[in-house]
């Protein structure tokens, strides 16, 4: 099944309306796409600016019989001139959809540009929205148009926004370990093998915010509002455990990403960069120039009603190159992975999954019920004082010390984990800086 069925194409004649046709002709060769050509002219702000204009015309126009013949013939014209010039816009975009025997749809609506196009793109079934960075109003230091902006906050279609009719060489997708960033990744996959494009995924974790945010705290924290905070115990897991086990957490995203690319065959580069996330993908793009970014539209730190994180929105405008913008329907893909797994496993002859582990051993209910019993042993019970203190820790990295402290109970063979126990890990791993070696 293709991957993108069909497609919408903003045009409206501009250098950045051509990238979106040169693009959209060139998915739809590879997915055999169906591509929907759309303008959108206002007629209605001509015939207002008229009227608010009316008051300036000479006094043998001011009559109100000679200002209605005006009027009518001003809509008049505006309208049929409007119309000539936006379905002249459409016939670049059918005259290279014919030469390239690509199937196509033209759609010519009249409206405000960006809340027709939303209706549109929400009100039909389209796989994949492609608009211009900018449009014919754009000017010099401009970064994008406010059309551009308008229609990707507000639609959960995919959206390739064209800065360039490039889609060759390297892409670059960024991996947070979200939902949206996997269905990206997920993306960026079938044009690797669809354009034969060098995919590289990049991963940025922070670790430096929370040495700043200490180093402020520290300045207006008094000595008993410090003790209250246990501010140096905090300020020491943050540095000992938390910072060093970001990097740790980072490369599990990529090391996921590269299980995924690995299941259909696509060589995959990866890079772990430490640093402010947009600022180091927007310098690494800058050095390595692909033709396109690949993105999630809301990250790891996403919250209800977001319409896109700080990273996607600060590349989305100062990217050089196309950028995707993926996830928009990440809610139905949490287990993004697990399905595209599954979607790739081989079948036989029959059409059933093969397991690739090898052939499924018998084994006794006696013996299931035993395994399970072993490996409810092995696993500590955490008391309920000893849950609470764990949610001092910040939530994106509280799985990590959990773990550890697991594992630390059951090396020293405790079956239930309190808050004693965490005390003795926590005062191990600030003592021991070999976990942070991964």
């Amino acid at each position: 099944m293709p991957m993108y069925k069909k497609i919408f194409v903003g045009i409206d004649n501009s250098c950045h309306s051509n990238f979106c046709i040169d693009l959209g002709i060139d998915l739809s060769q590879k997915y055999g796409s169906l591509l929907v050509g759309c303008h959108v002219y206002d007629a209605s702000l001509h015939q207002r600016r008229f009227r608010d204009m009316e008051k300036g015309l000479p006094p043998q126009y001011q009559d109100e019989s000679v200002l209605q013949r005006q009027r009518d013939l001003h809509s008049s014209l505006i309208n049929l001139g409007l119309k000539l010039i936006s379905e002249s816009y459409l016939g670049v975009f059918k005259k290279k959809c014919v030469e390239m025997v690509i199937p196509h749809e033209e759609l010519l609506i009249e409206g405000k540009n960006y809340y027709e196009i939303i209706k549109e793109v929400q009100g039909n079934q389209y796989d994949l929205v492609i608009l211009g960075a900018l449009g014919l109003a754009a000017v010099n230091e401009q970064v994008i148009g406010s059309v551009c902006e308008r229609v990707v906050r507000r639609v959960k279609t995919d959206v390739l926004v064209a800065k360039n009719r490039r889609l060759e060489g390297k892409v670059v997708i960024a991996v947070d370990g979200s939902a949206a960033s996997f269905a990206g990744f997920s993306s960026a996959l079938h044009f690797a093998k669809s354009f034969n494009v060098k995919l590289i995924a990049v991963s940025v974790f922070d670790p430096h915010y929370h040495r700043v945010a200490f180093e402020s705290i520290a300045n207006v924290l008094s000595q008993e509002a410090g003790q209250i905070f246990r501010f140096k115990e905090q300020e020491t897991l943050h540095e000992e455990i938390i910072d060093k086990g970001l990097a740790k957490i980072y490369q599990n995203h990529l090391d996921r990403a590269t299980r995924m690319a690995s299941v259909v065959g696509v060589e995959l580069d990866t890079v772990l960069m430490d640093g402010k996330p947009y600022d180091k993908i927007l310098r690494y793009l800058q050095q390595e120039c692909p033709s396109a970014l690949v993105l999630g539209r809301t990250g790891v730190h996403n919250t209800n009603g977001l319409d896109l994180g700080s990273t996607t929105e600060n590349l989305l405008r100062l990217a050089p190159c196309n950028v995707l913008l993926a996830g928009g329907n990440a809610d139905a893909m949490l287990n993004v992975e697990d399905y595209f797994l599954e979607s790739h496993r081989p079948v036989n002859e029959k059409g059933c999954a093969i397991n690739e582990d090898g052939p499924v051993k018998a084994v006794k209910s006696d013996q299931i019920i035993s395994d399970k019993q072993q490996i409810t042993k092995q696993v500590p019970v955490w008391t309920q004082e000893a849950q609470i203190q764990t949610e001092r820790i910040p939530s994106f990295v509280r799985g990590v010390v959990k773990k550890k402290i697991e594992e630390f109970a059951q090396e020293k063979g405790y079956r239930e984990i309190t808050t004693q126990i965490v005390d003795e890990a926590k005062a191990l791993f600030i003592g021991d800086n070999s976990m942070h070696s991964a």
